[in-house]
Order: C-alpha cells, then sequence, then structure tokens
C-alpha cells in the first residue's frame, strides 16, 4: 500500500521506520520521501515517455493519441505534484501564451480555464 499523506489531516507524512524482511533488521528514524514516491503509475509512465521523446508535445500527442492541451494538462498536474504547490486557480496565463501561439483553439481555452477553475 502506498500511503504519501495523512488520510485525516492531508499532510505529508514521514517516513519513520524501514524494515528488511529478509535479515529481519529494523531502523527507526526520520525518513524522507523521494518526491517521485507522489506520483501515479501513469505519471510515472508519462514521465518516461516525455523523456524518451525529449520533451516533444507534438510526438506525445502522436504517441498517445491525445491532444495539445490534453499533454499540457497532465503535465501540469505532474508538475503539482513535484512542486508540492497549487497552481493559482486565477492564473491563466500559460493557456492564454498557448492560445496566443496558435497550440490551442478558443473553445479548447475556455475549457481549461473552466477545468482549472473547478479544481
Amino acid at each position: 500500500m502506498e500511503l504519501t499523506s495523512c488520510p485525516i489531516c492531508k499532510k505529508e507524512l514521514v517516513i519513520r521506520e524501514l524494515y528488511c524482511p529478509a535479515c529481519e533488521v529494523g531502523f527507526t528514524g526520520t525518513f524522507t520521501n523521494s518526491w517521485l514516491t507522489g506520483l501515479k503509475p501513469a505519471q510515472l509512465e508519462f514521465i518516461r515517455l516525455f523523456i524518451t521523446v525529449g520533451g516533444n508535445i507534438k510526438e506525445m500527442e502522436k504517441r498517445l493519441g491525445i491532444s495539445y492541451p490534453t499533454v499540457k494538462n497532465r503535465l501540469a498536474e505532474i508538475i503539482k505534484v513535484i512542486a508540492r504547490e497549487e497552481p493559482s486557480p486565477t492564473d491563466f496565463s500559460d493557456i492564454f501564451s498557448d492560445l496566443e501561439q496558435g497550440f490551442i483553439s478558443v473553445e479548447e481555452a475556455i475549457n481549461m480555464i473552466d477545468t482549472r477553475r473547478k479544481s
């Protein structure tokens, strides 16, 4: 079972004990989690593919069969986990930039803004 935050208060959990079942040795202390532990298996696979294609979003679109906004949204979710911060629900500068550069349509931009406001 992977548990990274407290089910009661939602704060980050701290590892206090490690145990080796092979030699039955335990270690007590305060151990930190890797930033990778907060990611779901699908997000880790997404990162693996993203690195494999050299960060090329167009190639990610082709390989995954998803739209540019979907790739961007998945990246934003992963960044949120890694940075451990919530993006401001009123900051849409990245969406406006993508719209201005022609990566997304006005309708896609509106949908992305609505999605961000709801989360």
